[in-house]
């Protein structure tokens, strides 16, 4: 559940579905009244169950032989009134293509059909690098320990914790948006009907993502604030391309 290694059990039920950890630990729940969308698609585990409940919350079950797609859907329109989206992923390895800003997660389509998807829960931070460059930063886990799913807990644990379930963790993704575009072609349906001024592409992309993500409000107390103090930071460019090497790695 969520990216995690824990391994459980899944059970669906007219008033909703809970999923309890092999190992022992709390259930976790989602009332049938909650769910708003569900789609299934190939992942790196066999299958993947995305659910998305009306608070906009992701939640990721893998681990489905392909089969299970007809029974998983008579599930969801009998009990629970929902569509069960068969979802394709573009595979052609496509490093250009459209970013889309839905409700819980941003969308990198290649040719009408997703390449991957960002939850805003998983992001931290934005800067725009360049006049056309966004960079975008993954919320980093506190330890190993600190991941998606953990058995006491049972299910997604807030920002930055279904990352932290992988052996390797990608910190950091840019996006090179040239041209200019309006806010209602950025968001599609999700935009207003006033957004039709065109503004640089980068701009409007980092605007967005700074307001779907909620980005900006600082969590926690001011230790200390200095003012008016001039830092000065070297760029090594050489040195900042092999770290990313050794990332990507």
């Amino acid at each position: 559940m969520d990216l995690s290694k824990e391994d459980g059990k899944l059970r669906f039920s007219k008033d909703g579905f809970g999923w309890k950890p092999s190992r022992g630990g709390d259930t976790f729940t989602l009332d049938s009244t909650q769910l708003a969308s569900a789609q299934f698609s190939r992942a790196a585990k066999g299958y993947e169950l995305k659910l998305l409940d009306r608070t906009s919350r992701i939640i990721q079950l893998d681990g489905f032989p392909q089969d299970a797609y007809e029974r998983l859907s008579k599930v969801f329109k009998n009990w629970y009134s929902i569509s069960l989206e068969n979802k394709e992923h573009s595979l052609r390895g496509w490093n250009w293509g459209k970013a889309e800003f839905a409700k819980a997660e941003l969308t990198f389509n290649v040719q009408n059909r997703p390449a991957f998807e960002v939850p805003y829960s998983e992001i931290s931070n934005t800067n725009l690098a360049g006049r056309n460059e966004i960079s975008i930063e993954f919320s980093l886990p506190n330890d190993a320990n600190d991941t998606g799913t953990n058995g006491h807990l049972g299910g997604a644990r807030g920002k930055g914790k279904k990352a932290g379930a992988g052996v390797d963790q990608l910190v950091e993704m840019r996006f090179y948006v040239p041209g200019t575009t309006t806010r209602k072609e950025a968001e599609g349906e999700e935009a207003g009907s006033g957004d039709e001024e065109e503004k640089n592409a980068a701009t409007l992309f980092y605007d967005t993502l700074i307001e779907k993500a909620e980005i900006g409000e600082t969590a926690g107390d001011t230790i200390a604030t200095f003012l008016e103090v001039l830092h000065l930071t070297p760029r090594y460019d050489m040195l900042h391309l092999l770290l990313n090497r050794r990332r990507m790695c």
